[in-house]
């Protein structure tokens, strides 16, 4: 009885289980019918009318500006297009492109694709990624996910022409293979990339005002095209910061392997060179984010909600504008200069290059760091509103005679001459060789290890303040020798010559090289000669240094020892004014004797200041004393009518000093010939730029030419 009972219950539930789940399904097929039957075109309507698309806030990117605050990069408005996909069919779609690219190529634009890296028009090719490589060939016709029999057959770039105008993109024999080209480069982006209703792709980036107002206009024409305002970088007197501040372009593919995974995508910006590379991770702000909802057109109905943009972060730099754009115009005018004045004795009019770097001597800070000849960084810009950028670019790439792209302030090596004398003079008095009385005589030469070598004077009875001051050949050799290579090699390395100083452009920096017997072992394979440290002692031989490796070690001798790890930016803020990152100056003692730098010093200000000094008549107007050498290193190239360089290094006021400076000048004849140069640069530091005197070019004439 107890049985029949249970079973009944359960009976009892299965049938109320059933009607339960009866009921369920009953509701659920009602629902759809009403949904899909019933209301079906009125809800795909709706469906069809509200699409939601997130899209990206590019984030601006950081200011970089001098020590002062005066902006060198900084962002304008741009405007960027894409294009969502939309109900369009293939030819439908294909007249659109075409007639999209109409209007941004009409008013000066350009438009983006990826398909120039792989097929070429005019000449149909294979472009510069697969080119000559049958490896890459396979791989990208695997990519673009095509059937074994087409990949076959796809052997020359006009069967790859021929492919997809025919059969990928169906393109109209109505139009020209140039237009079908340009069709091909959207619609292959549109392949490669992939594009959806919410997932934009991108068309053209600053495009001018006249294309958004056409395409504006004629919206009807262009379902799915969006235009959103981004972002763009610009750059300020370009031209006179272009080493230091570098460029920026789009990431290229090896980049974005090597970037991927810190948030960068192929369609961004990165630094290229200079500051815009070294503060690459300070200067690139983190994009927002908004959810809008767009109707199948691609226009905004709604927005949903956002995450604002992040912007970068601004970079001061040590550098001041006024000094900087002295320095480069100096260059410029005194390099023209020193080329009209040929004699094709010794001037064989070709000076054609130089740099300058002046440094704050109690901070390793750099004031200025001028190359010349120099580019326009603008032409290399994603975007840029340069005329004729892309053949500009090729010249600056391409000219192996003038390397503008080279920065010499850090990345080009010279011989110094006549301005390492004081550190010759330096190694012989801390390594007790001589004292500052310590004279020998000069009789226009002098013989060391079997070989004659000749001054430029005959200067009599010369000890260490007549030998700096008339820059005698025959003494720094007599004490060169006289203190032996290792101990010479021992002081240049502690004042940083031929060592790489860590300014924050490390790709650009040259080590440069001491001339010591390591060296010579290694790139001569021969042993080390009494007559190889009679040419090291006055600057020759293999040593090659850098400018700003110059300028430091004038620094270091200037403050009486502290050698200051130079830089170039000042402080990282965020875009509401709170600090980052501040560079507080480092340095390391050269264990020199204050006795020896006084020794020095004298000798240096003898060259600006006395009758013979190689420098005097150009500071003679000047209302503080200045120290200074002038070098005049051969290159061994005379013989074949090239002249020697000049160099010349500086500190200033001689008693309290605060700046340095060096200056060099490729073919530059004379150090006296870059002594203007560095003058200009002062007379700024100074405030001294009132009303010139034509003092300089009487210095030219009366100037005693020695090392």
């Amino acid at each position: 009885m107890e049985k029949r009972t249970n079973e009944k219950k359960s009976n009892e539930r299965f049938v109320l289980l059933a009607i339960m789940y009866l009921l369920v399904f009953t509701i659920i097929v009602v629902q759809l019918i009403n949904l899909q039957i019933i209301n079906g075109k009125e809800n795909d309507e709706k469906s069809q009318q509200r699409l939601l698309q997130e899209r990206e806030i590019v984030a601006p990117r950081g200011i970089i500006a001098d020590t002062n605050g005066i902006p060198i990069a900084t962002n304008r408005v741009g405007y960027t297009i894409h294009v969502a996909k939309t109900n369009l069919k293939g030819p439908q779609l294909n007249e659109m492109i075409i007639k999209l690219i109409r209007i941004i190529e009409s008013n000066g634009d350009t438009f983006e694709s990826g398909l120039p890296n792989y097929l070429t028009f005019n000449p149909i090719d294979f472009g510069k990624n697969i080119k000559d490589s049958e490896k890459a060939l396979q791989k990208w016709k695997s990519e673009m996910v095509l059937k074994e029999k087409e990949i076959e057959l796809l052997n020359t770039p006009e069967d790859v022409f021929k492919y997809f105008r025919e059969k990928k993109f169906d393109i109209d024999a109505k139009y020209t293979d140039e237009e079908a080209y340009k069709i091909m480069c959207i619609r292959y982006d549109m392949l490669i990339k992939g594009y959806t209703a919410t997932n934009p792709l991108l068309i053209a980036k600053d495009v001018g005002i006249k294309t958004v107002a056409q395409i504006e206009e004629r919206s009807h024409e262009f379902p799915g095209v969006q235009i959103d305002v981004e972002p763009v970088r610009k750059y300020v007197d370009a031209q006179d910061f272009a080493h230091v501040l570098g460029f920026i372009g789009l990431l290229s593919e090896e980049q974005y392997e090597s970037k991927k995974d810190a948030g960068y995508k192929l369609n961004d910006i990165i630094g290229k060179a200079g500051i815009e590379r070294a503060a690459e991770n300070y200067l690139r702000g983190i994009n927002g984010k908004k959810r809008v909802e767009v109707d199948t057109s691609g226009r905004l109905t709604s927005e949903l909600s956002s995450e604002p943009a992040i912007p970068g972060n601004n970079v001061y730099l040590t550098i001041d504008s006024r000094l900087q754009k002295v320095a480069m115009e100096s260059l410029e005018r005194n390099i023209a200069d020193i080329r009209s004045r040929a004699d094709y004795r010794k001037n064989f009019g070709d000076a054609n290059a130089g740099a300058v770097v002046a440094i704050d001597v109690n901070s390793g800070a750099i004031l200025a760091m001028a190359s010349y000849p120099t580019y326009d960084p603008s032409v290399f810009l994603p975007r840029t509103d340069v005329p004729d950028a892309a053949k500009k670019q090729n010249e600056y790439l391409n000219d192996s005679k003038n390397k503008p792209m080279l920065n010499r302030a850090i990345g080009g090596v010279y011989t110094p001459g006549s301005i390492y004398k004081p550190l010759t003079a330096i190694a012989a008095l801390e390594e007790n060789a001589i004292t500052p009385d310590t004279a020998f005589y000069c009789k226009g030469y002098t013989e060391q290890g079997g070989m004659r070598f000749r001054c430029m004077g005959v200067h009599g009875r010369v000890n260490l303040n007549k030998g700096l001051e008339v820059s005698c050949n025959v003494y720094f050799q007599e004490i060169g020798v006289k203190t032996g290579i290792d101990k010479i090699d021992k002081w240049v390395k502690s004042f940083g010559l031929g060592e790489l100083t860590g300014i924050e452009i490390p790709a650009e920096e040259a080590k440069g090289m001491r001339a010591n017997r390591e060296t010579k072992m290694e790139y001569r394979n021969d042993v080390w000669r009494p007559a190889d440290t009679a040419q090291v002692s006055i600057g020759q031989f293999d040593n090659m240094f850098t400018p700003i490796q110059i300028a430091n070690y004038v620094s270091t001798l200037a403050n009486g020892g502290k050698r200051y790890k130079p830089y170039i930016i000042k402080s990282v803020k965020k875009y509401d004014g709170s600090i980052v990152m501040e560079t507080k100056p480092e340095y390391e003692t050269v264990p020199v004797s204050q006795k020896t730098i006084e020794a020095i010093k004298a000798g240096m200000i003898q060259v600006s200041s006395s009758m013979e000094g190689t420098a005097a008549a150009y500071f003679r107007d000047f209302p503080f004393t200045v120290a200074s050498k002038t070098g005049t290193p051969e290159t061994g190239l005379e013989s074949q009518g090239k002249s020697s360089n000049g160099l010349f290094i500086a500190y200033a006021p001689a008693e309290k000093p605060e700046i340095a400076i060096a200056v060099v000048v490729e073919h530059g004849v004379w150090g006296s010939y870059a002594v203007p140069i560095a003058k200009d640069v002062l007379r700024e530091y100074f405030g001294l730029n009132g009303d010139k005197t034509n003092d300089d070019q009487i210095a030219v004439e009366e100037v005693k030419f020695t090392r």
